[in-house]
């Protein structure tokens, strides 16, 4: 179980019935984004009940409550969340695990700034002293990192999750650094084939990759995928230790260094 209070500051009588809503109705459907991405369930496994409501600024307590005994990923989604808001206003990049359309929700949630009585917005991870005051910086930066502004030929390399055949197929692809959620769109129907069976591993798509202005992947054209091994299955360093006995010709490995750089 975890709590997260969204409170929206404005003057008493001031913020509108539809700013409230739509301020709740959007954090919701991120967290449905995040929950997504880390528990792997492509509809999600937490449901979000209302356990507070306050006044001064106009807040609500939205306590998580796991669908699974299994399975409890409530405090890693508001701990994103809330690490997702941080990120968009100070450092203005794309958080981990938001897709498009969980981006398309946080500019919903961030344009409501200085809009319809809403001056400002809290968001706070109660009982973790996590805590971010969002500004009307975080609805400019959002802008910047949902356009698509460039594309190319390339590959995005990832955790395969969540294919959907509604509208136009598509998979979504967890970037192998920074768990960013990219939409890969597909049409053929081999790579539906290729797709359902890499579900859940790490792959590599090719195709037209469209960037947005900070050069974040936002989506793929995808032509062709390709199933990588897990990071577990890929060689550490110590396997290659030993490889070739006499390398360094009986010398120590500091003195077989140390010979290298004196020439």
């Amino acid at each position: 179980m975890a709590t997260l209070r969204l409170q929206l500051e404005g003057s008493p009588g001031a913020i509108s019935v539809r700013a409230f809503l739509t301020a709740i109705d959007n954090a919701v459907r991120m967290l449905a984004d995040f929950d997504a991405g880390i528990s792997a369930e492509p509809r999600g496994s937490i449901d979000w009940l209302v356990s507070d409501l306050f006044m001064g600024s106009l807040g609500v307590d939205l306590e998580s409550r796991s669908r699974s005994e299994d399975l409890n990923v409530g405090p890693q989604v508001v701990e994103a969340f809330v690490a997702g808001l941080t990120q968009i206003e100070l450092q203005g990049t794309t958080p981990p695990y938001l897709s498009e359309a969980g981006m398309l929700r946080a500019r919903r949630l961030l344009k409501l700034i200085g809009h319809d009585g809403t001056a400002g917005l809290i968001v706070t991870n109660v009982g973790q002293q996590q805590r971010i005051v969002v500004t009307a910086r975080a609805s400019a930066n959002i802008d910047q990192l949902i356009p698509a502004r460039h594309r190319a030929l390339g590959s995005v390399e990832g955790k395969l999750e969540t294919i959907s055949l509604h509208s136009r197929p598509r998979f979504v692809v967890y970037h192998s650094h920074t768990r960013k959620a990219v939409t890969c769109r597909f049409g053929a129907e081999t790579l539906l084939a290729d797709a359902k069976e890499a579900l859940g591993r790490r792959v590599s798509v090719k195709g037209i990759v469209h960037t947005n202005a900070k050069g974040e992947p936002l989506s793929v054209d995808a032509e062709a995928l390709r199933v990588l091994r897990s990071e577990a299955e890929l060689p550490r360093i110590a396997d290659f230790l030993g490889c070739v006995p006499d390398f360094t010709d009986d010398l120590s490995t500091a003195d077989f260094i140390e010979s290298v750089r004196s020439g």
